[in-house]
């Protein structure tokens, strides 16, 4: 398991975790490419916010069972449509249907009184013709405060 931040926020008891972070040469897509070559079980991002985005979903689609990533946005459809916002940062193609091959699951969280509560979580089939697949899950309720 690699974990890739800009800052160090994730905490992991893992023994086979390994983490990297962005420096002043470094960026997020760089850590990225270079992760590949460790051939991690599941790569980790603290947080997409530029092209890199693209980098990260490549990598889960080339032999590198899955991992876990974050990204604002207001839902959980429209982290999808965050997503192609970002690799659009470094590609003129429509990338849909690779977000659509990489993306399983996505769960919105939102700021609830002193915590926070999963708003939604929707699991992602894929994309086909103008639309991804997905399968709605209810809304969970239940209430999780900040550690």
């Amino acid at each position: 398991m690699v974990i890739l931040e800009d800052t160090a926020e994730i905490r992991c008891a893992a023994e086979n975790a390994v983490c990297l972070h962005t420096s002043d040469t470094i960026d997020m897509a760089r850590l990225l490419k270079s992760t590949m070559r460790l051939r991690p079980d599941r790569i980790i991002v603290g947080e997409v916010r530029d092209g890199a985005a693209l980098t990260l979903l490549k990598a889960w689609n080339t032999g590198h069972p899955g991992g876990v990533t974050t990204v604002h946005s207001n839902t959980a459809m429209s982290a999808l449509r965050r997503l192609e916002q970002l690799t659009a940062e470094v590609s003129q193609q429509p990338m849909q249907a690779v977000i659509g091959e990489a993306v399983d699951l996505v769960i919105s969280i939102e700021r609830a009184g002193r915590g926070r509560r999963v708003r939604e979580v929707i699991n992602v089939e894929g994309f086909s013709g103008s639309r991804y697949q997905t399968e709605h899950y209810a809304q969970i309720d239940e209430d999780i405060h900040a550690a």
